[in-house]
């Protein structure tokens, strides 16, 4: 279920991830093995998450997704293997806040997308997710919080 959509600026958030070309059936797992490597190397190297972990994509087409997953935080490093720094775009965007299971995602991307008709914005390629919470946290995924972004021109 999709709440709040509105449109709001952001400020840019920099952060460490890891990015690859992933095919949609593979995004769950691609996307926990970022962030252990993430977390790893943050770990190793002092550096404390200042928010909950984020997905971004890039660009996609029918089978696949040019994306990164990470976290935010104050100090960037240059990172090392995959893990590279990162900066989410500050700017104008639709954000819509989606509760509910992971699967559901694109049902909220498809009312964010009709209420961007209806007030004639464009969305750009690039979208962004946050994730208040997980399934390791949350036994209900119906209860799963997950806030969505999405640039327009």
């Amino acid at each position: 279920m999709i709440k709040d959509i509105r449109m709001v600026e952001t400020a840019p958030v920099n952060g460490m991830s890891v990015r690859g070309v992933v095919a949609f059936e593979n995004i769950a797992n691609s996307m926990g093995e970022s962030y252990g490597e993430v977390i790893g190397y943050m770990m190793r190297n002092g550096i404390q998450p200042n928010g909950p972990p984020f997905a971004f994509y890039h660009s996609y087409d029918d089978r696949s997704t040019d994306m990164e997953a990470g976290f935010p935080c104050a100090e960037v490093m240059e990172g090392e293997g995959r893990v590279k720094a990162t900066t989410l775009p500050g700017g104008k965007v639709v954000a819509a806040m989606h509760i509910g299971p992971y699967d559901k995602l694109a049902e909220s991307y498809n009312e964010m997308l009709r209420w961007m008709s209806e007030n004639s914005l464009r969305p750009r390629t690039e979208m962004w997710e946050v994730y208040f919470d997980s399934l390791d946290e949350v036994n209900d995924p119906s209860q799963l919080v997950t806030e969505l972004y999405w640039p327009y021109d």
